[in-house]
């Protein structure tokens, strides 16, 4: 099976950052959205959606570092991570590792939300070349520390990671 590449296009509007994923939100669009993320944070954005509405599908290294920028905007104590027009299919995989009680998930819709300026071009992250080893890892101890549950479902993939 072939995967599609993964676009992650984004704009700041007043105090809200917009970040659109299209394609497979995978590993390989994830360490861009990280660092992008943690520059904004530097800059005093605390507001982030994440738009899913073209997300075909999200592995788990995608979803940890979801929860990364969610656990980093709480330990902040201010801020937050919505993700909107979330696919049936999506809403189940963040469901499912219990992450719809650590950021919003709002299923889609009969319309796509959008940003509330209209028009408004938004730019493209440049994709990681490579995989690093470190942002998987944390984004799956992410995930553990989430939800309890998950370190029965990665336990073989950190055990890997860390060399065990």
């Amino acid at each position: 099976m072939v995967t599609s590449p993964v676009t992650v296009k984004v704009a700041c509007f007043d105090r809200e950052v917009w970040i659109r994923v299209e394609g497979r939100g995978n590993f390989q669009g994830s360490g861009s959205l990280k660092k992008f993320v943690h520059a904004m944070i530097q800059r005093g954005y605390r507001e982030f959606i994440i738009d899913l509405g073209a997300c075909e599908h999200m592995d788990s290294t995608f979803m940890g570092t979801l929860t990364g920028i969610s656990q980093n905007l709480r330990e902040l104590g201010q801020g937050s991570l919505r993700t909107l027009n979330v696919s049936p299919r999506n809403v189940e995989l963040l469901e499912n590792l219990g992450l719809n009680f650590l950021f919003s998930v709002e299923p889609l819709g009969a319309e796509l939300k959008t940003p509330a300026e209209q028009g408004a071009e938004l730019m493209v992250l440049p994709a990681e070349i490579g995989c690093e080893k470190e942002l998987v890892l944390a984004a799956h101890e992410a995930l553990v520390a989430a939800n309890p549950l998950n370190a029965a479902r990665f336990k073989d993939v950190l055990d890997y990671l860390r060399g065990s």
